[in-house]
């Protein structure tokens, strides 16, 4: 399918990105470089995670859909995939970073004595090994699985009709539980290491699938985003009203599904009162994180649910755009909580323009590699949308 004009025309904003991403990365080199001021590490880990975990849970979000073999969500398809790739080097550079800078404040558990924990997983190497491991695992599931969907759209003359489209199709199918599975090994070492890690004796199993899950239901909201955008670009030719409403059940049924995750981790720290575990909860419920608590809980779970029981809400775009921004703000808010209170027990987010430099920067660097991606590769799978039943 030919690239949509209005999409290779996207100069302005495309450089407008580009210039927050090289002030954003300005901001970082400044801020290390200097005595006086000291970038707030714990934030841009929470900015780093979220991002991480919306853009990997696009194509988890797709592999989900060819398991279940619903029509519906084909536009989303490649949009999503590219979403996951545009991310890649960030995810990368990223976590070097944050393991070399912050490494004293973040992992300080690696510093300590012998007679604390003799296990030979708890050192920096293996820090290293099993996070980028399973970054390099996902990414590389990811690159195979969005190869061979590009290869169909991207074939031209006798290539184009050597390709057996029912066999990539089978290929596909097959390679998306893969997908989901290289997801969740690489969103549970991150979870561990960049979360429960954080405070001491703190032992979950059910802490990672609340931390994944979280990254999948916020991810899967976004995708309301790109099916606006696509709107104005190509005036609605392919979101129609049947993918909006659909898209807006299953948030609704993810909605519930990460309520579920939530209670029962909540449930179990409250049960159990060991002051290792619930003095952090108390500190997020009650005091000066208190509003940040209930501001989760209202976009992630209150305002979808509520929104839900009006079918209107799921048959506009902006209705659900206002609901899926609620839902991303609440997950962004829960890895602040994870993280931040740990740290401090008074911290103001981004009060200091560093801190907001390097995130609008890691965003817009995000979204200028998208952005460059669609430009030079086809936006949607056509060779799939073609074959909707």
């Amino acid at each position: 399918m030919a690239i949509n004009p209005k999409l290779q025309r996207g100069g302005i904003t495309f450089y407008v990105l580009i210039a927050i991403f090289l002030m954003g990365v300005a901001s970082l080199v400044f801020a290390v470089s200097s005595t006086d001021i000291q970038p707030d590490f714990a934030l841009f880990t929470v900015s780093f995670l979220f991002l991480l975990g919306i853009s990997q849970a696009s194509v988890v979000f797709t592999a989900i859909l060819r398991i279940a073999k619903s029509d519906w969500g084909k536009p989303w398809y490649r949009l999503a995939e590219l979403s996951t790739l545009a991310y890649f080097p960030f995810a990368i550079v990223g976590f070097l970073v944050i393991v070399y800078y912050a490494r004293d404040d973040l992992f300080y558990w690696l510093q300590a004595s012998p007679e604390d924990h003799i296990s030979p997983w708890l050192n920096i190497n293996w820090l290293v090994i099993r996070n980028l491991g399973g970054l390099l695992l996902f990414y590389g599931l990811v690159a195979i699985y969005a190869r061979k969907s590009l290869r169909v759209d991207m074939a031209r003359g006798d290539a184009a009709s050597t390709i057996d489209h029912d066999d990539v199709e089978k290929q596909m199918y097959v390679l998306s539980p893969f997908v989901v599975i290289g997801f969740v090994i690489c969103n549970t070492f991150i979870a561990w290491d960049f979360a429960m890690m954080l405070i001491p004796h703190w032992h979950s199993s059910v802490f990672p699938i609340h931390y994944w899950f979280g990254n999948l239901f916020a991810g899967s909201a976004a995708m309301i985003a790109i099916a606006a955008v696509m709107r104005r670009v190509d005036g609605g030719a392919h979101f129609g009203e049947r993918q909006i409403k659909s898209l807006g059940m299953l948030v609704t049924a993810f909605t519930l599904l990460w309520l579920y995750f939530f209670w029962a981790q909540f449930f179990v720290i409250w049960f159990g009162n060991l002051p290792h575990e619930s003095e952090p909860l108390w500190r997020q419920m009650y005091g000066h994180y208190s509003p940040y608590f209930w501001i989760m809980l209202t976009g992630c779970f209150f305002l979808p649910l509520l929104s839900s029981l009006f079918a209107f809400v799921k048959r506009s775009v902006f209705a659900t755009c206002v609901v899926a921004f609620g839902i991303n703000l609440g997950i962004w808010i829960n890895k602040y909580l994870m993280i931040v209170p740990v740290f401090s027990p008074d911290d103001r987010p981004f009060d200091h323009w560093i801190d907001v430099a390097m995130a609008l920067g890691l965003l817009a660097g995000f979204l200028a590699t998208l952005m460059l991606l669609a430009r030079r590769l086809p936006v949607y799978s056509a060779w799939e949308m073609s074959r909707e039943s």
